[in-house]
């Protein structure tokens, strides 16, 4: 997380606890309200509206400093200002320290939700910066946890076929408790990343009260513990109602509706009464000492966060595990078997629920990407268009006056079209990186080239039929590619609507798009080539002698490159057919 977000969660902690600390303030008869509390709310207050102050100031900064060397991510930081001006999210904290220090603690506390609103939208903004790369850790960790899990149920069949085939009890029984201790080692660490460090649930999304409520599938940062190893900026203290939770901070808020604790799945070690045993905190409770994960009710105790589905599941298995150990050490095959049977469900289960989020995820990227790249291309084809039909205009003036009016023109189209060619370059390397596709990269590239040609034959005052047909190529790779970008979110939407029509696939292996929108991609790379061939037949010295030899040595050249793009169409149709870029 950038030093802009980060700064944005603790601001965000802070008003949290502020909105608490007002609401049991102003719940209380005013002459009974303390002036030492006031005193304090008005200072934590007005600490909160000088750091946001310097947050703006940061901003313009920051953006005046990127402008140069990244005016992608200065653009995002001015439309952030923009948007905090126009919201009047200073003037909104201001306005809470003065009603504060009035004892208007009502209107004070309607200003603060508002405030605390904006610098909620304020950090999915800014946030949406990283979210390509988070968006691919959460696939990361969740492919991990999907191969652990594969591994166990293979160590778990291992250990049921030599149950029922008469292994030595007390072996199959180590060996069994071996398996359970390492289920448990996923659970926690499923427990840890999702749920704990940085407040996401199971398919995601960031958890309610957590920083990221409300922001767009990936999560938000962290626990939210306002400040940490920031003295002397007025954070809440030890013992504040919801310390550390930058949440809505309303009673009852932020409680998960389903998934509380009499509902999981009994751990290792539970008791009776389903709470866990041996030492083991209770899920979703906060540690001695600790602050708070959940929400905070009225009495300060801390909600349980909203359980992940997944690690329930495989914390069943850890539990049927356990069972099948202790039938075993007491020489109960039959019933040791059962349990097990039933730990290999429980961890099928959960590997088609982390599947399913993984799919979730998956789509998640494919879409961002499928939108990104139709933006792009839709202003390269404006871009495209323009100069073209400027070329045009061009080779319309009369020959004897083309020396004195094209060059300038041609040489300011020339470099239009460069930065179109940086364009495709940018293009060409999200699809790279996204790999999925083959066919989309190799139009791209193919594009890009004749983008470099058509600048360096406008550099040259050539506006002539063979540039402007050039031109032609590319704006038609563009109208191909925006097509089938189009095609395929109707389709994501489709099987959206439907979800019974969704494929079952390897959530791993959804390409960007589909098989047969790849082939109609590579279908158009070899009409153009075909185009272009018969393009360059009619510069041959005789024009109907097809198998004529080429003299000119431009000609020849273009015939080499008109060759080498048709090797490539050979080798992608190739990798598609072998399906390499699975």
């Amino acid at each position: 997380m950038n030093k802009l977000s980060w700064t944005i969660v603790v601001l965000l902690a802070w008003t949290g606890w502020s909105v608490t600390a007002q609401n049991r303030a102003g719940a209380q008869d005013a002459s009974r309200n303390e002036p030492a509390a006031i005193e304090q709310l008005t200072l934590q207050q007005g600490l909160v509206a000088d750091r946001y102050a310097k947050l703006e100031r940061l901003l313009d900064d920051m953006a005046r400093i990127e402008r140069v060397t990244n005016p992608q991510r200065a653009a995002l930081l001015l439309k952030a200002l923009r948007q905090s001006k126009e919201n009047l999210t200073a003037v909104k904290l201001d306005s809470v320290v003065r009603l504060i220090g009035q004892e208007q603690l009502n209107r004070a506390l309607e200003n603060q939700r508002e405030a605390h609103e904006d610098m909620k939208a304020l950090l999915e903004l800014l946030l949406s910066e990283d979210r390509p790369d988070r968006l691919q850790r959460d696939q990361d960790r969740l492919r991990e946890y999907i191969r652990e899990v594969e591994r166990l149920l293979r160590l778990q069949r291992s250990v049921q076929g030599r149950t029922e085939g008469g292994g030595d009890p007390l072996q199959l029984a180590d060996d069994q408790g071996r398996i359970a201790e390492r289920t448990g080692d996923l659970a926690d660490r499923i427990r840890e990343n999702e749920e704990e460090g940085d407040g996401q649930t199971a398919d995601g999304q960031a958890g309610e009260g957590q920083p990221g409520d409300g922001e767009p599938g990936e999560g938000e940062p962290g626990d939210g513990e306002p400040g940490d190893g920031e003295p002397g900026e007025g954070e809440p203290g030890d013992g504040e109602p919801g310390e550390g939770q930058p949440g809505e901070g309303q009673p009852g808020e932020g409680q998960p509706g389903e998934g509380q604790p009499s509902d999981a799945q009994p751990g290792e070690g539970e008791n009776g009464d389903g709470q866990p045993g041996d030492g083991q905190q209770a899920e979703g409770q906060p540690g001695e000492g600790q602050p708070g994960d959940g929400q905070s009710d009225e009495d300060g105790a801390a909600q349980p966060q909203e359980q992940n589905p997944a690690r329930q599941r495989i914390e069943a298995a850890q539990q049927r595990m356990r069972e099948a150990q202790q039938r075993l050490e007491e020489a109960e095959r039959e019933g040791a078997v059962q349990e097990q049977e039933r730990a290999r469900e429980e961890l099928e289960a959960a590997k088609a629920e982390l599947e399913r989020i993984l799919r979730q995820l998956r789509e998640q990227e494919v879409e961002r990407m499928l939108a990104l790249l139709e933006g792009r291309f839709r202003k390269m084809l404006v871009a495209q268009v323009r100069i073209y039909e400027d070329t045009v205009r061009l080779d319309k003036i009369p020959e004897d006056e083309k020396d004195s009016r094209v060059p300038i023109p041609a040489g300011r189209l020339a470099n239009q079209q460069r930065k179109l060619v940086v364009e495709a370059d940018r293009a060409l390397s999200l699809l790279l990186e996204e790999g999925s596709s083959i066919a989309f990269p190799e139009t791209v590239s193919q594009m890009r080239d004749d983008m470099q040609q058509v600048s360096e034959r406008l550099e040259a005052a050539n506006v002539g039929l063979v540039t402007q047909g050039i031109e032609e190529d590319i704006i038609a790779s563009l109208e191909e590619m925006i097509e089938a970008l189009q095609k395929a979110q109707q389709d994501m939407e489709q099987q959206r609507m439907n979800p019974s029509e969704m494929p079952m696939a390897d959530p791993q292996d959804q390409p960007l798009v589909d098989t047969i929108a790849e082939l109609k991609m590579i279908r158009a790379l070899q009409m153009r080539v075909n185009t272009r061939t018969n393009r360059y037949a009619r510069y041959l010295d005789d024009i109907d002698d097809r198998t004529g030899q080429a003299t000119d040595q431009e000609l020849i050249e273009a015939l080499e490159q008109l060759a080498e793009r048709q090797q490539r169409i050979y080798q992608i149709t190739r990798d598609l057919v072998l399906g390499r870029n699975r």
